[in-house]
């Protein structure tokens, strides 16, 4: 994963980037002083997935928002809690918005891993989940996942520290078939063992709900 880390603040950025940087599945970390420098070095460094503060000089991120996402997807990161600054981002097309301190690195990784696959979150803003973005109406929550009603059900019991033989005989089913279930599951989160994906999961992070 190839991640453009855009904020003013000099030591965000280099503590973000030194944080990413040892993480599996990272392969770079390029950083971007403003928005108008994250559009500039989007062109060159060809980012899978940029982290964008709201609130920067020359260019602030909402501003940048629409023409980055012609290069990659976007999360905001930010420090800025401002409840119509959120739903602005969404709107423009933002695949989550997390606030500085609300995650580790290992979850913000999850997270994008996610947002990567699809998914959209937040994190840090509770209130969030009583909004609808203006475009569709649609409420966009923590809630949402991309997983069925049955992974649904058995991540809420690995997320209770439940073993797989114990998950089997709680819903009636064989360790082979639970098992089956969480390699789903982590293939939808994004994440590769059960820490990360405990840590997605308590941290409210959910991709779009399964239709079925």
């Amino acid at each position: 994963m190839r991640i453009l880390v855009v904020d003013d603040n000099k030591l965000i950025r280099l503590g973000l980037r030194a944080s990413l940087e040892g993480l599996d599945g990272v392969a770079a970390v390029q950083e971007a002083v403003n928005g108008q420098d994250a559009l500039d070095a989007a062109g060159t460094f060809a980012p899978d997935i940029a982290l964008l503060d709201v609130r920067m000089p020359v260019m602030d991120g909402l501003t940048a928002l629409p023409r980055l996402l012609e290069h990659c997807k976007v999360v905001m990161l930010t420090n800025t809690d401002d409840l119509d600054v959120v739903a602005d981002a969404m709107t423009l097309g933002a695949s989550g918005y997390i606030l500085h301190g609300s995650l580790e690195p290992e979850g913000i990784l999850a997270a994008l891993r996610a947002c990567l696959l699809g998914g959209t979150f937040t994190a840090g803003l509770a209130p969030w989940e009583r909004l609808a973005t203006p475009a569709t109406g649609a409420v966009a929550t923590e809630e949402q996942t991309v997983l069925s009603p049955r992974e649904t059900e058995i991540m809420e019991l690995v997320a209770e520290g439940l073993a797989n033989g114990q998950i089997a005989v709680r819903l009636f089913l064989s360790e082979k078939t639970v098992k089956n279930h969480i390699n789903s599951i982590f293939a939808k989160l994004g994440v590769s063992s059960r820490p990360q994906a405990m840590a997605l999961w308590h941290a409210g992070l959910r991709g779009p709900r399964d239709p079925r």
